[in-house]
């Protein structure tokens, strides 16, 4: 089976991205950079925080993603950890450095190397936040990909080993406290995310996510309602550094991880057939662009936002969403993907569809 480009995940992509963006424009309606006419006030408890839970669907994905690579690839553990640093950060480092250039802020030396390290690894027991802010996620996908990498020395079973092991660093993680930040990133309950991705692969490969789609989007989607309306554990909470220490324990996973797992089942035999699909798979291609780019987009707000004109909350929210995926669209085209094709050297076409993780 090929480790290619599958349309559904694009489709996944590009509604994770797109739940991240519609968060931070809340944060900007609260916090008043832009005139606007009047503040979104949802009647609901979680639904002004629901975007952040893109992160969960980007983990799940990034899972699935790895197992689908995990079958066909070699047992290389150095390349692929070498390939995957290629892959995401000389990208978060560029775009990095514009955001600092932008903001003017006075920054952390740890906060300034981890646009290089990705995992926090000048940290004792604190924790820094990268510069680029979303980028704490990104040390998630590199613990995870450790773990890749040791399941890759597995005779057999790789898939499985993978599972195990994801499994069992999440569990672990409920129950430790390391005082080393990279640890407590590696040990995390949130790694459990990216073992559901993994599951959702290993049922979409023996052709069990077929005949389980429809139920599942639908108990996926009544799921995530009922977790707006009421939540499932706890309220979502934005503090990166409650992600990292795993205050949360499994909370967030059984508020926003497993229903978003079943919407993943709900899709992923999904037969693109039409413009919109393509349109979307785009957008999804697009995603790591976006996702790292549109916090300069916020940058910028906050210095010109009083030179634009008044506008709903609804309206402004819009327009950010369409011109930060306008803007990672851009960025993909004319920088990632060339930048992807140099380091990679492989042709265009190649490093247009390998999978790309967020």
């Amino acid at each position: 089976m090929s480790s290619g480009r599958i349309a559904p995940i694009q489709w996944l992509r590009a509604l994770a991205a797109t739940l991240v963006l519609m968060i931070h424009a809340s944060d900007l309606i609260d916090s008043g950079p832009v005139a606007l006419t009047g503040k979104f006030a949802p009647s609901v408890p979680n639904l002004a925080v629901f975007g952040a839970s893109g992160v969960d669907l980007f983990f799940i994905i990034s899972g699935f993603v790895m197992a689908q690579w995990l079958s066909t690839a070699d047992r290389d553990p150095w390349r692929f950890l070498a390939k995957r640093w290629l892959r995401i950060v000389p990208l978060f480092a560029c775009v990095s450095a514009v955001y600092m250039t932008i903001m003017h802020d006075p920054l952390t030396v740890p906060a300034a190397l981890m646009s290089i390290t990705v995992l926090p690894v000048f940290d004792g027991a604190g924790y820094h936040a990268p510069a680029l802010y979303p980028g704490w996620t990104l040390a998630f996908e590199f613990a995870f990909y450790a773990v890749v990498a040791v399941a890759m020395r597995a005779s057999r079973h790789r898939i499985e080993t993978l599972l195990a092991l994801t499994v069992v660093v999440a569990l672990v993680g409920t129950a430790v406290d390391p005082q080393w930040a990279p640890a407590r990133v590696l040990l995390n309950p949130l790694q459990l995310e990216f073992a559901l991705g993994v599951a959702v692969w290993m049922a979409w490969r023996r052709g069990i996510t077929a005949r389980f789609a429809a139920p599942a989007l639908v108990a996926g989607v009544a799921l995530l309602a009922t977790g707006i309306a009421f939540g499932l554990g706890i309220p979502l909470t934005l503090q990166i550094d409650v992600a990292v220490s795993g205050a949360s324990g499994l909370a967030r996973t059984w508020t926003w991880g497993l229903p978003w797992t079943l919407v993943v089942i709900g899709v992923i035999d999904t037969v693109p057939n039409g413009r919109f699909e393509r349109m979307l798979a785009r957008v999804g291609d697009a995603s790591y662009s976006t996702y790292l780019t549109h916090p300069c987009l916020i940058a910028l707000l906050w210095m010109v936002g009083q030179y634009l004109p008044t506008l709903s909350p609804y309206a402004f929210a819009a327009a950010f969403v369409c011109v930060a995926t306008m803007l990672g669209l851009a960025v993909h085209r004319w920088i990632e993907r060339p930048l992807l094709s140099r380091l990679m050297r492989r042709p265009q076409r190649q490093a247009r569809q390998a999978p790309v993780l967020a």
